[in-house]
């Protein structure tokens, strides 16, 4: 079957695997099982601190 499956291309180019952690570093479980809000709420804050700084 995955002789037949066609590559998603977009704009011509084929698409890139995406590099997304699967763990939470946080607690150390999957971040797809459980409610992650507090742990992606400190994640974007970290995000935001880490680009503030870099424009600096």
């Amino acid at each position: 079957m995955t002789a037949l499956r066609r590559t998603v291309k977009i704009r011509g180019a084929p698409i890139q695997a995406l590099d997304l952690q699967t763990i939470c570093y946080k607690c150390d479980r999957s971040r797809a099982h459980g409610n992650h809000t507090k742990y992606s709420k400190l994640r974007q804050a970290e995000a935001a601190e880490r680009r503030a700084r870099e424009r600096v």
